[in-house]
């Protein structure tokens, strides 16, 4: 074949490729976190759609229907690369980490609301002041939050597992009653 036919047509042939190089639709870097609420279980960590952003994921833990209690308090360990603890609420006070839900009320003066975080782990716990006015447990009783964690390629995932020995609910006799909380997997797309 002559050389001077061959060259235009690589040169043609390459062009209409694209030049070369595979097209990947798959973005370089994460830019969310996903998560799906667990099955139907007593206790669950579902996620707040309204408060959540594709780089902040607001879950709430909710209790059972027909239950009452004056308040929670529970433990969880994240794992994995995806996220990282985050405030609720970009208004709170730095290191605040939990925010009342819907089914407590908390009164006047120094809330029952707190959180430690040593680590990965964090404790927190949200309550009413006295027992006499136990709250239905079927809604949001605290929430917690995760941020996307910056850099990561699609597909890192983070786990929350909950500390069953620290996972406890007030009744309204003053005792405090073992929970088993359902958690779901979290993705970075």
């Amino acid at each position: 074949m002559n050389p001077r036919i061959l060259l235009p047509v690589l040169l043609g042939t390459l062009l209409a490729c694209g030049g070369g190089g595979g097209g990947n639709s798959t973005p370089a870097t994460a830019s969310s976190l996903t998560y799906a609420d667990p099955a139907a279980a007593t206790y669950l960590l579902k996620k707040n759609t309204a408060l959540s952003t594709s780089g902040h994921l607001v879950l709430e833990l909710w209790g059972p229907a027909g239950a009452t209690g004056c308040g929670v308090t529970a433990a969880f360990t994240l794992g994995g690369t995806a996220a990282s603890w985050h405030n609720v609420n970009a208004a709170d006070a730095a290191g605040t980490y939990v925010a009342n839900g819907t089914a407590f009320d908390l009164g006047a003066g120094t809330p029952i609301l707190k959180a430690k975080l040593t680590g990965t782990s964090l404790a927190a716990t949200v309550a009413e002041k006295g027992t006499g006015a136990p709250k239905a447990l079927d809604k949001a009783l605290l929430r917690i939050a995760l941020d996307l964690k910056t850099g990561l390629a699609p597909g890192a995932t983070a786990t929350l597992t909950p500390d069953a020995a620290k996972c406890k609910v007030l009744l309204a006799d003053g005792t405090l009653a073992p929970i088993t909380i359902a958690v779901s997997g979290i993705t970075a797309q």
